[in-house]
């Protein structure tokens, strides 16, 4: 068997930090600063990459994903969009999917292409942005997928019409992980950092006077003119609509114009530890989403030009 991960670099002008021009340029370079820095050790920091709970939950939906879809005698082609060091990924190669992986951090690839090798695994792994891969790829998908990555998107409406038009007839689109737009922003605020607080403490205690010292220099730094928010490390841009959330309800017209039935939509709480998970559960301040949508068979969906941040829903055609 072939174990070795195949790694294609990609790297746009908006995947790397030398040319930063527009508000999606700097985004994707913030991403790719901010993951590399935390790549070796994310595994051990995100909850959702560890937690039994959401590793059960990512197979309970990959096996829903696999009874909504048919592939007689062939194998599934599968797309992990922002698919880092393999949460999402791995699990896919364990059902003997093929999977192509795009990230714009070459080191949370690189940690995947060991983990890959280790399992016995070989994905093909794309080094370049998400938005520059959807936008030039013409190979259909039987499932594309995102986990934990909407939210770091600078036009994250425009990436889910992208990657809709690369669904084949009968595929699914999958997306977990993600904040919604919250209904009380202080109080949702304000649990959060608690929750980020208390799980920095658990999982990374070494970064947590670091990290009050950051938010205190936040306080007193300028604001960037055109993101209208401070910016103190690459991850307070990385984390684009991490405090805004992502709008569910959006993405599921945007599915819907393109051709797309609802098998599952569910917005649930999160906690990155298991005390504040199970408040949250009570409260629901902070809630995460999901969306596994189908692609209508017989259906074709057509590119369309967009602005930046702008609805833009395709259109579709039978």
């Amino acid at each position: 068997m072939n174990t070795n991960a195949s790694l294609i670099s990609h790297p746009s002008p908006t995947a790397t930090d030398s040319c930063a021009d527009t508000a999606q340029d700097r985004v994707i370079a913030a991403n790719r600063r901010f993951h590399n820095h935390v790549a070796q050790n994310y595994d051990r920091h995100e909850s959702c990459a560890f937690q039994p709970h959401w590793q059960r939950s990512l197979e309970k939906d990959l096996e829903t994903i696999q009874s909504c879809v048919s592939s007689p005698g062939r194998t599934l082609q599968c797309l992990d969009c922002g698919g880092g060091t393999g949460n999402l990924a791995l699990k896919m190669l364990a059902r003997g999917w093929r999977v192509t992986v795009v990230d714009a951090s070459e080191k949370m690839l690189a940690v995947l292409q060991q983990k890959a090798r280790a399992a016995g695994h070989s994905p093909r792994l794309v080094y370049s942005s998400i938005e520059r891969f959807l936008e030039e790829t013409r190979v259909p998908f039987d499932i594309v997928a995102f986990s934990s990555v909407l939210h770091h998107l600078y036009d994250y409406t425009l990436v889910v019409q992208q990657a809709a038009s690369v669904v084949r007839p009968g595929g699914i689109f999958y997306s977990s992980q993600d904040p919604v737009v919250p209904k009380q922003p202080a109080l949702t605020g304000a649990f959060n950092t608690l929750d980020i607080t208390v799980g920095k403490m658990m999982f990374d205690p070494a970064d947590v006077l670091p990290g009050i010292g950051r938010r205190l220099l936040k306080l007193f730094s300028p604001t960037d003119s055109l993101f209208q928010r401070a910016l103190l490390t690459a991850g307070d841009l990385a984390e684009y609509h991490a405090g805004t959330g992502v709008d569910d309800v959006q993405i599921i017209q945007i599915l819907q114009m393109s051709g797309f039935s609802m098998v599952e939509h569910l917005r649930y709480p999160v906690g990155r530890t298991r005390a504040l998970h199970s408040l949250n559960k009570r409260l629901r301040l902070l809630e995460n989403f999901k969306i596994i949508a189908q692609s209508d068979l017989g259906h074709r969906t057509t590119r369309t030009t967009v602005g930046a941040r702008g609805i833009g829903l395709v259109r579709a055609t039978r």
